[in-house]
């Protein structure tokens, strides 16, 4: 294993990041990919990468566009495996979106995808790509029911067409384009790698690489439980949720050739009725009862609805056990506050 080389992208976000520090403890090389090399300071500054002395399995390729069809060409040189963690997210800062919601979400994600399945082609080393996708991928929005229960080999045959209401919607189309896209690319192009695609609901853990507290409030998937728990009142959310670091060690055991290729495997710690999230108000009340009324309010308000998925089959054959809602709350909450000490 210390020999294979894997590319990364999105080790600048919350899943691509976990998912380094994973691959570099298993004795992975990793060609990291950024857009900016500039940005490589801010991995190498977290305390999980300097306390791996792993320098010399990791190096940094700079991409600032993949948008260009031959954008990965050059960093695929010797690679073995490729995991593609970086897209637009539904949680960004909506500032940052503008008000074109197709072209943030749509055009980029499939876009990238389909340019790295075909720059792979050209270079035989490569033995499987993952593909970070989401559970948001095999909803549809026309045939799904409230007892729709959504497996491994789900497919949604509609996709929602622009103009996009919402973030959500345009990232949900992304998502549920590129599951169907890659799929059909694979079964008219036959190459010699295969392809995983990983599901995850959403995703709690601490993020080493935000460590401003408003910024953790403002940004990412953490803020779905952390803006409840300070007191804001939060928009219905689905109840699938995993911890951060089974998505990371889902990853890197689909890197291990004996994992089955070519499927999808889906990441929710909540069983088939999935979790209530405003359970996360009695697990801060339990665990954090001396900031409970001053650093954290916890009056806030987060509805959940149940999205049914069974990913029971995808957790027997990664050999996993989903570590629990209230551990992912405790280790989101628990960071947060480090954080705010950290800054006073």
């Amino acid at each position: 294993m210390a020999s294979e080389l894997v590319l990364l992208t999105g080790a600048t976000g919350l899943i691509g990041f976990r998912v380094l520090v994973f691959c570099l403890r298993r004795g992975y090389r990793v060609r990291v990919v950024v857009r900016d090399l500039a940005k490589k300071s801010r991995i190498l500054g977290t305390p999980s990468i300097r306390g791996l002395g792993t320098e010399a399995k990791l190096m940094f390729v700079e991409i600032p566009s993949f948008s260009i069809p031959t954008a990965f060409d050059e960093a695929l040189q010797d690679v073995d495996y490729v995991v593609h963690v970086a897209a637009p997210i539904a949680s960004a800062d909506p500032a940052s979106i503008g008000p074109d919601l197709a072209t943030h979400y749509f055009k980029p994600t499939t876009d990238a995808v389909l340019h790295l399945l075909s720059s792979a082609q050209a270079h035989p080393t490569v033995k499987r790509i993952i593909l970070t996708n989401s559970l948001a991928a095999i909803f549809d929005h026309v045939t799904d029911t409230d007892e729709t229960i959504h497996t491994e080999s789900t497919r949604a045959m509609n996709i929602l067409q622009p103009p996009y209401r919402s973030p959500f919607e345009a990232y949900t189309a992304a998502k549920v384009s590129t599951l169907n896209l890659t799929e059909q690319w694979m079964e008219s192009e036959k190459p010699v790698f295969d392809l995983v695609h990983i599901a995850p609901g959403h995703v709690f853990g601490p993020n080493e690489l935000v460590t401003d507290p408003e910024e953790l409030l403002r940004t990412g998937t953490n803020r779905i439980i952390l803006a409840p728990v300070n007191g804001e009142a939060y928009g219905t959310e689905a109840g699938v949720t995993v911890h951060l670091d089974d998505v990371a060690e889902a990853h890197v055991r689909a890197l291990n050739p004996a994992t089955p290729g070519n499927r999808l495997y889906i990441l929710s710690s909540g069983g088939v009725q999935g979790t209530k999230l405003d359970d996360c108000f009695e697990i801060v009340a339990r665990h954090f009862p001396e900031h409970v009324g001053s650093t954290l309010l916890n009056n806030g308000s987060l509805p959940s609805y149940v999205f049914k998925v069974d990913a029971s089959e995808s957790a027997r054959v990664l050999g996993m056990d989903f570590i629990s809602y209230e551990q992912q709350v405790r280790d989101a909450v628990g960071y947060y506050l480090a954080c705010v000490r950290s800054s006073k």
